[in-house]
């Protein structure tokens, strides 16, 4: 039986006539942190909708620990994290009123103590009774992090985290997907910052006209060769 976290089976999207993924398929194991590559209009983003089940295929299957994940849906969500361009945060609500509500929809255990923890790793403490629509987009994605760290996700989407973000802000959340990635945690994350993925990924994917291009080890490979793979 295959042991894979996530099965990605022949995924292919269709915008009316135009093909944005095209017969796309691979693995992702428990423990992966892979940097998945691709131009503007690769189809990466779309991509990772589809894994995140907030948009369906035209063709093919994904398989979340070899059962079709619309089967386990609840679960599915529930083992998965997102930071994305979209903070899904409630910009009306402070960041301790954000963070009791996330907490409460997935019962985190030790709620109080958890949020104190979550915003002291992310240095947000003195923000916690501001409203998120006084964040920088910084704060904002420190928060998004903070969400994380309450609810512990199995799995990592991440779709070009490091916008936005000043220095010190990357160097946090740098150190939180090592401590992640440490504990077996898995990530597939999209970003240009090919220096700052590289210092993490152990596996990268290429997407290149909209079809799998290239899958391989991370070890030795470059920024330059990223932007390589990318030009041709």
């Amino acid at each position: 039986m295959n042991s894979a976290l996530i099965t990605l089976q022949k995924i292919t999207k269709k915008f009316g006539y135009r093909t944005v993924l095209n017969d796309i398929s691979f693995e992702i194991e428990k423990g992966n942190f892979i940097l998945l590559l691709g131009n503007n209009g690769a189809g990466k983003t779309t991509l990772l909708r589809i894994i995140s089940s907030l948009m369906r295929p035209s063709h093919g299957k994904i398989l979340y620990k070899n059962k079709d994940y619309r089967q386990v849906a609840s679960t599915f969500r529930r083992a998965l994290g997102n930071i994305s361009h979209e903070s899904r945060l409630y910009s009306d609500l402070t960041a301790l009123e954000n963070l009791k509500l996330f907490g409460t929809l997935y019962q985190v255990d030790h709620l109080s103590n958890a949020i104190h923890h979550a915003l002291a790793t992310v240095e947000l403490e003195y923000a916690s009774h501001l409203p998120v629509r006084t964040f920088s987009s910084g704060m904002t994605k420190r928060l998004a992090i903070a969400r994380l760290l309450l609810y512990k996700p199995e799995f990592l989407i991440l779709d070009e985290p490091y916008t936005g973000l000043d220095y010190h802000s990357v160097q946090l959340f740098q150190n939180y997907l090592k401590q992640y990635h440490q504990k077996n945690g898995t990530v597939l994350m999209v970003t240009h910052q090919f220096s700052l993925g590289l210092e993490l990924a152990n596996r990268i994917i290429v997407i290149r006209q909209n079809q799998l291009y290239k899958d391989c080890p991370a070890v030795q490979t470059t920024s330059e060769q990223c932007s390589l793979w990318l030009q041709h």
